[in-house]
Parts: structure tokens; sequence; C-alpha cells
């Protein structure tokens, strides 16, 4: 939903800048002729760049087409109910897209969405606009975590099948949360052990359960609180001493969970670090 408001935002940025600066080209000034051309070309430029980041996002933009929609519109420009048409036209088909992609049906979208800008409470039908507001988001939240799943959701079962995997190797332990761990050098006796309070050093590397490396340290040295990562980090890290190195597996649920991070991290995503805590920083000192 918050893509649709952007893009549609962004349309009426557009538009309305158009409509501010329009006029007829009938009284133009020579004059500005070399303006004329400076700005479309720039312009021109900055629109090809738009149109190829669309098409590399998967949506199939026309030069050919969208030339003429431009020239189309332009020779529209000097009539204002023309413009709202066009605003209305871009809109419609900027949450036509979304309504398709949710699979929510256009004829009940556009009842509602006819009302509301037309101020007709009566269609509330007893709703107050904060019931509806919080109805949606739950709703919209309800609705995307169904997408993510169907997409997904076989990273589950990945995860869970690569853990199961891990615990058969020696040395292999578990937590009552399913953090799965190995000691790879262990910690001197007597090592200092981290706190919640503390802050560290590690070096680490991080990888999906393919092997593919998403994060790492390189050698150098990171510092942060043992509360400032992700749940299945602090959980390994209060277990650790310095000095000590280990290899563990955190399932999604401890990780980036429904939602991942980035382009890298899918949800649902296992993931494997090879972490190696060098000092803690006591909490009174790491100011």
């Amino acid at each position: 939903m918050k893509k649709i408001f952007s893009a549609v935002l962004g349309t009426a940025m557009m538009l309305g800048m158009v409509a501010c600066n329009g006029g007829n080209s009938q009284s133009a000034d020579p004059a500005n002729d070399s303006l004329g051309m400076a700005r479309g070309y720039m312009i021109g430029m900055q629109m090809a760049q738009q149109l190829a980041m669309a098409n590399a996002q998967g949506m199939v933009m026309d030069t050919t087409m969208f030339l003429k929609g431009v020239k189309d519109g332009m020779g529209k420009s000097a009539d204002s109910a023309q413009y709202a048409y066009l605003a209305g036209m871009l809109t419609g088909y900027q949450i036509g897209q979304s309504l398709n992609e949710d699979k929510i049906a256009t004829g009940t979208f556009l009842k509602a969405f006819e009302a509301g800008i037309k101020g007709d409470t009566a269609f509330l039908k007893g709703w107050s606009q904060d019931d509806m507001q919080n109805y949606m988001q739950k709703a919209e939240e309800k609705l995307q975590a169904k997408k993510m799943e169907e997409k997904y959701g076989a990273n589950k079962e990945k995860g869970l099948k690569f853990i199961e995997e891990f615990k058969k190797e020696a040395g292999v332990q578990t937590t009552a949360t399913g953090l799965a761990y190995k000691v790879l050098t262990p910690a001197k006796e007597g090592a200092k052990k981290p706190q919640p309070q503390d802050r560290v050093k590690v070096e680490y590397k991080g990888t999906l359960i393919d092997g593919t490396e998403f994060d790492a340290s390189n050698g150098e040295p990171v510092e942060f609180g043992v509360t400032q990562v992700i749940p299945g980090w602090t959980e390994m890290l209060l277990l650790m001493g310095e000095g000590e190195k280990v290899k563990v597996v955190i399932p999604y649920q401890l990780a980036y969970g429904e939602q991942g991070a980035g382009g890298d991290i899918e949800p649902f995503a296992t993931l494997v670090f090879e972490v190696t805590l060098l000092q803690v920083i006591p909490g009174e000192q790491a100011n």
C-alpha cells in the first residue's frame, strides 16, 4: 500500500509541475529555444534512467509508447479538465497494478474509493474512520505475511533440514531456542564472558545455507553492544568466552525473521556464522 501512495504522490508532483508551468506553444518566445532544447535533452536523459530502472525491476516500459503519452499530454496541457483526467488515469493505472497483484476486485475498490473521495460517510455504515484505518492496517499486514509465506515459505523447510544435518556433526550443541553451534577454538579456562550490558570485539563471516557469503569483517575487528545484534547473535555471544571461535547456525526466528534483510537475506532465511570473540569490554568501560 505504501508503494501505491508513493507512486501516486510522485505522479501528482510530476503532473503538478506540468500544470504550473504549462502553456500554449503558440505563445512561446523564440528567444527561449536554446533553453527548451537544453531542458528537453536533460529531462529526457533523466527519464531514460527512470525507464531503465523500471525495466530492470520487471515493469516493461516501451519508450515509443511513453513518448506518445508525453506528446499527447503536452498537447492537452492547457486544458485543466484534461489534466485532472490524466492524473486520474495514471493514479488508476498504478492502483490497478497493486489490486491485480493482491487479488482484490476492482469493482469493490472503486465503489469504496469513490465514496472516500466524495466524503460519503454513509458508506462506512457505522464504522469510524479510525475503525477503518485500524482494520486496513491489520488486513494489510495479514496479506503481506501471506504473500511472504507463499513466496519464501520454502526457506523454512530448507533451514530446518540444514540444521538437522548440522546437528549430526561431531561436537554440535543446541539450545532451547533452536540455536545450533560447535566450538572451533575453545576459550581458555577462566576467560572473560560477556554480559548483556557489555560490548564486544569480534571477527566473523556470515553465509547463507548454500554457502553464499553475505557479510564478513575481513580481518578487521568489529565492535558493538551484545544486545545490538540479532537475537541469535546475542544468545551465542553470552555463551562464549574471550578467544573462543564458533560456527553457529541461526534459525530464521532468531535472525531476520519473516522480513529478511536487504537483497541478500530472504525472509525465513537460516543463517550460518563463524564468530571469534576477541575482547569483552565491560559495560562501565564501554563509553
